[in-house]
This record gives structure tokens, sequence and C-alpha cells, in this order.
């Protein structure tokens, strides 16, 4: 039976360890680089904030926040009372620059087939108020993706809208069945939407509307399907292949005022299929590790192949 533990070290010692579930791709790519069919020269680790239980089905992480190349592979042969493990070994490193709250881990082989400017990356990471207008609070508390969040706040009972120029992006290449997801603290029951804009002119826009989940807390929106962002516009003059300003409208319940605490925006590509590129494996800790800036955290794969007995 296939069997992967992930193991964190700091300062060379064991501070944690997490089992892993191998995916459907997974399993058809180690068949496959093991008859010689795929290349498996170069992998990377994957890290993200999201809990939502392991499945053999997962074709991503749920949130991903940083990614690392493999930097050493080798082998591992032990026995123990008799019984001996062949086992994989992979390393990677997250630097010391590098804080997060990780909740889950996932392999990756690094080659694809094909690249473009359409896959899966972060848009905003809300770490530096003075790149926004209306200037948002900034706060560590709850931070998950970084040290920062920026508290973004209704104008009293009335919408506000807080903008961000970025450097001009290309979606025209994103299909309707891509995906947006928002990582979010909710800080108040009196939150009735966040709008996010995508503007090619300050006039033209594309815009989605995330309705928060019930609660307070921290919160990861539901995929929102890229249909819903290009069925939405100001007007038709909105140019696709030149977005370069983000715009957050939060939206309080009628006369009543709110905050919300920004952490991650990304988008992913859902439909891109390149079958010597996907995640191979994912595992979710139970309780998460917190990934503090200052502190080097090596991480090891242990890929078990085969187990003998007597």
């Amino acid at each position: 039976m296939l069997k992967g533990t992930y193991i964190y070290y700091e300062n060379g010692k064991e501070v944690y360890r997490s089992e892993n579930v191998i995916t459907k791709y997974g399993k058809r790519f180690l068949t496959s680089f093991l008859a010689g069919r795929d290349s498996f020269s170069s992998k990377s680790m994957a890290f993200g904030i999201d809990s939502t239980v392991a499945l053999d089905t997962n074709t991503r992480l749920g949130f991903e926040f940083y990614r690392t190349p493999v930097l050493f592979g080798s082998t591992d042969i032990q026995t123990v009372n008799d019984t001996t493990t062949y086992s994989i070994v992979y390393k990677a490193t997250i630097p010391q620059d590098v804080a997060g709250y990780i909740t889950e881990v996932g392999l990756y082989p690094e080659y694809r087939a094909s690249t473009s400017s359409y896959d899966s990356k972060f848009i905003a990471d809300f770490d530096n108020q003075l790149d926004w207008t209306n200037t948002p609070l900034i706060t560590t508390a709850d931070a998950r993706i970084g040290q920062y969040l920026l508290v973004m706040s209704s104008n009293g009972t009335s919408s506000k809208e807080y903008k961000t120029n970025i450097q001009a992006m290309d979606l025209s290449g994103y299909s309707v069945n891509d995906t947006l997801k928002l990582a979010y603290v909710k800080n108040d029951a009196n939150l009735q939407n966040i709008i996010i804009k995508f503007y090619s002119s300050p006039a033209d826009y594309y815009y989605v509307t995330v309705t928060p989940e019930t609660g307070t807390g921290y919160k990861l929106s539901s995929d929102i399907t890229l249909n819903n962002l290009f069925s939405n516009y100001s007007t038709a003059n909105v140019d696709p292949t030149n977005i370069n300003q983000i715009g957050i409208v939060i939206t309080p319940v009628s006369a009543q005022s709110t905050s919300v605490s920004l952490d991650g925006l990304r988008i992913n590509d859902e439909d891109t299929f390149d079958p010597n590129f996907g995640l191979i494996s994912r595992s979710v800790l139970p309780t998460p590790l917190v990934k503090l800036a200052g502190r080097q955290v090596d991480v090891e794969y242990r890929f078990c192949l085969l187990y003998t007995s007597p």
C-alpha cells in the first residue's frame, strides 16, 4: 500500500508530522513515472491555509499561499522488528522570510508540458495598507498568509470602496470555469457582501459579489467561477487583457456598520489539463503549523513504496 508522511523540522528538530492522501492523479502519474513514460526530475511542495478533508479527488490545494522547489531526493531502507520499509525521501525548505498559518501541504511535479500567463496565481495578499486608497487599517490579528491583514470598513451604514493599482493583468485567456477565491475575516454579523472589481479603466470593470459565510471569524469564500465575473460589468468596454486596478467594496446590512479583514485573493486555473502536472499528494494538518518570519522550516516528504515482513 502506498503511504506518505510529511515531517517538519526547525533547527534540525522534528516539530510536526502529518499523513497524506495520494490523489487519483498522483497514482496515475507515479505509475507512468515507474514505467518510464513521465519525468519526475523536478518537484515542488506547496503550502496552504485550507483545512477541508484531504480526498483522492483533490486536484489542487484548497488555498495555496507558498510554493518551493524540492531540493533533495534520496532513498531510505529501514528494518524495524523484522519489517522492512522501502521509501523515497524528498526535502524542501520554507525560508526565513515566509510567514504563514500552514494547514495543508501538497507535492507537485514541477515540469509542465505547456505554460502560459493563465495559470493559478495570487492576485493580492493585502499586506501593505499604503497600496490602497482610503488607507485601510493594518493588523496582525488572525493573519494566515504572511504577517498582516488589511481591515476595510464600510462608510458607516453605507458601502465603501478601496482600490489598488496592479501591474497589468490579462484575464482573456481564463475560461468561465476557472475560479476566484478570497480569504478574509468576518469581524461582525453586519456584513452584507464584499464586491470585487477588476478595472481596465476608471469607468470599465468586471465585478463579482462574495456572499459571506455564516458566523464570524476566518473564512474562505466558496469557489467563484469566472463566468460570474465575466457576466457582470459596468460597461461593454472592459478590456480583459489590461486589468490594471482592483477594487474591494464593503457593504453593510441596512442601518449598520461593518468591517472585514482581508488576507488573500487568488485565481485558480481549473480546466487546463496537463498530463504531466497535477497534485500528487495532499496532507491536511490536524492542528495548524505556524510558520513565523525569521525561522526556517525544513520539510521532508517520506513516500513509502513497499513493506516487507517475514
